[in-house]
């Protein structure tokens, strides 16, 4: 009998240990988490963050308070608060700070569309233009939207000009998915937090 409890303990220990190492810490309470878009090279604080060209980056786990963040040869002092996201995004010449909803509803997809692009308005629709999503997007800034999970073709549109078009984009209910329309077309990358 007591060598099936120390044996048990030992397999209860060593099961524990394995799960450790599956998950990322969990962030600390006072923590921001900040990405930024279209940026091969950039920091926000410490942390040394990549996006491709066009896409963002993950989420990296930052202090709540100042953070320097750095796009490029471009640096801003930026402000963030706990429990919030952002992305940062440069205009080339300065820096500006996008306050990004949480994905909070695990029963839909959550798309945020991002316009980096020099059109004065872009909305986010089906490929076929018939189904609005989001509207009326303004250059600089986001708009978001939850959606039940689907696979959809999506295209962002300048009036009745589609600027670029997803296909078969799997939209699965609790991920969140950024999509970054530019001049040369339109991205989309699953939202992802790094804690480490």
């Amino acid at each position: 009998m007591k060598m099936t409890v120390t044996l048990l303990l030992a397999l209860t220990s060593l099961a524990a240990a394995q799960t450790a190492g599956l998950y990322d810490p969990a962030p600390p309470a006072n923590s921001a988490f900040v990405r930024v878009l279209n940026a091969p090279t950039a920091t926000v604080g410490d942390k040394v963050v990549t996006a491709d060209k066009g896409a963002a980056s993950t989420y990296v786990v930052i202090p709540q308070g100042d953070v320097t963040a750095k796009v490029g040869g471009v640096s801003s002092k930026l402000k963030v608060e706990a429990g919030k996201f952002y992305s940062v995004v440069s205009s080339g010449t300065t820096l500006t700070l996008l306050t990004d909803q949480a994905a909070d509803n695990k029963a839909k997809a959550l798309l945020t569309i991002y316009n980096l692009s020099k059109s004065g308005s872009i909305d986010l629709k089906t490929a076929d233009g018939k189904t609005a999503v989001v509207g009326g997007v303004k250059p600089g800034t986001s708009g978001s939207r939850a959606v039940n999970g689907i696979t959809v073709d999506l295209a962002a549109f300048d009036g009745a000009k589609a600027l670029g078009t997803l296909k078969s984009v799997k939209l699965e209910r609790g991920s969140a998915y950024a999509l970054v329309v530019t001049d040369t077309g339109m991205t989309v990358t699953t939202s992802s937090t790094k804690t480490k």
